[in-house]
């Protein structure tokens, strides 16, 4: 079970990895460690009913009540967690519709740990009901309206924006438009149909999967555009002008803005780019990397007393708000952040530091990835000796003038993914095609643990 375990939760290919059984496993163990009340929710993917079903029937089955809030974006289930024992969503976020997993959240409305996943894990196999005269009962959630409210509130935004819409066919259909209707600005949408299959545009708003909402800024004449991922907690931004604003530096100006005058700490993972310590720092704030994964990023913040963090793939925190990562929360804060500074969207990218970041992956089965990332650590040590190597989360090489490149093994997905960046283009090229060429030389054996 613990390989199931990944950088957001249980992740897996619905109905094999992630099954009905699983799910109504994971329900009882989680009520053997704390009877209690619970929040279960569940994301667009068609096998995802189920699963959240069963995971409502196996918290019952080991003593606990549940609110069963249904269709909701992760968000929702974080807030809804709150002052309860916890919470569960079934979701596989960006992934392809084949995948599903399990998020946890505690009574803050906060992921809980790595280490503690893995310890409903090893649990697991020995899950064991309650008695019949001990069982929890299921009462039907009383829909997102408090959830709306909630981020309806933490809107500081004057400006009637013109806004592009793009959930692609996940969860935040059910409340982006209503929270952006609420807060006076004008949105228009595309794919705001809820379909498991995500036959839009997928379920990762990627820059080449938003080119719809690129043509939907520019022929309408709206003042930026919003995508998110399938359940709702990642954020993409196209500017006004339709042109995809680098993840990494809409997550630089965030944090930069956030700090800016408090000279406090920001927590990003080791996947993020340079840029965010240049602006951060200019700010006056601190950077501090942690492993990848928004629950090692809220337990990073959390010892750091940290004023926000975030991650390059869209998934930023705004501690006094919510402890969840919230794509649509997000975009409002974004848009606040943009008036205060009196900018454009297209402004934001010019005022980072020329680097060029480049990311890449390379397909790994889930059970050759540590044997791999063994013999890779060994061969780097041995070629790379003279250079700074971190490991942190997976195997990060430093060079000379900001060069950089880290290696880690996927959490979500059967990969290896690459990370490299440079003050050039090609330097950073360059660096990638070595490191893609070295990863599968020791994946085929060609070369070997030292």
């Amino acid at each position: 079970m613990e390989e199931l375990v990944g950088s957001s939760g249980f992740r897996g290919i619905a109905l094999k990895d992630i099954s009905p059984s699983f799910c109504l496993a994971m329900g009882i163990t989680i009520s053997s460690l704390n009877v209690g009340k619970y929040a279960v929710g569940h994301d667009v993917r068609l096998s995802s009913p189920l699963l959240a079903f069963s995971l409502a029937l196996g918290l019952n089955a080991g003593g606990s009540d549940v609110e069963y809030v249904g269709l909701a974006p992760t968000p929702a289930i974080a807030f809804y967690s709150r002052g309860n024992s916890g919470g569960g969503m079934i979701t596989a976020s960006h992934n392809p519709p084949e995948y599903n997993g399990v998020k946890l959240f505690d009574p803050r409305g906060a992921s809980i740990s790595h280490s503690q996943y893995l310890k409903i894990a090893a649990l697991l196999p020995r899950a064991k009901p309650a008695r019949y005269d001990s069982l929890g009962s299921i009462r039907q959630g009383g829909g997102l309206e408090k959830y709306v409210e909630a981020v309806v509130a933490a809107s500081r935004s004057k400006k009637r924006w013109k806004v592009g819409l793009d959930p692609g066919n996940g969860s935040t259909v059910l409340t982006a438009t209503m929270i952006y209707k609420k807060i006076g600005l004008v949105a228009k949408g595309i794919n705001i149909a809820p379909d498991g299959t995500f036959p839009g545009r997928g379920s990762e708003p990627s820059e080449e999967a938003l080119g719809g909402l690129s043509e939907l800024v520019k022929a309408r004449g709206l003042d930026i555009g919003f995508g998110f991922d399938g359940d709702g907690d990642r954020l993409a931004i196209v500017d006004e002008q339709g042109r995809y604003i680098d993840q990494d530096a809409a997550l630089a100006f965030f944090l930069a803005r956030r700090i800016k005058g408090k000279k406090g700490t920001v927590v990003v993972n080791v996947d993020t780019s340079s840029a965010v310590d240049a602006a951060v720092e200019a700010a006056g704030g601190r950077v501090v990397r942690s492993r990848v994964g928004d629950p090692d990023i809220l337990e990073a913040m959390i010892r750091h007393h940290a004023i926000a963090g975030g991650e390059a793939a869209g998934a930023w925190i705004c501690p006094e708000i919510s402890l969840c990562p919230d794509g649509v929360l997000s975009s409002i804060m974004f848009l606040a952040l943009l008036e205060e500074g009196g900018m454009k969207p297209s402004e934001v990218m010019g005022r980072l530091p020329p680097l060029a970041l480049k990311r890449k992956k390379v397909h790994c089965k889930n059970n050759m990835k540590k044997a791999l990332m063994d013999n890779l650590e060994a061969v780097v040590r041995k070629r790379y000796c003279e250079e700074e190597i971190v490991v942190v989360d997976g195997i990060r090489v430093g060079f000379a003038n900001k060069s950089w490149v880290l290696i880690r093994p996927s959490g979500t997905e059967p990969a290896i993914r690459i990370t490299a960046e440079s003050p050039s283009r090609l330097q950073t090229l360059k660096i990638m095609d070595e490191f893609v060429k070295l990863i599968e030389a020791t994946k085929e054996g060609k070369i070997r643990k030292q």
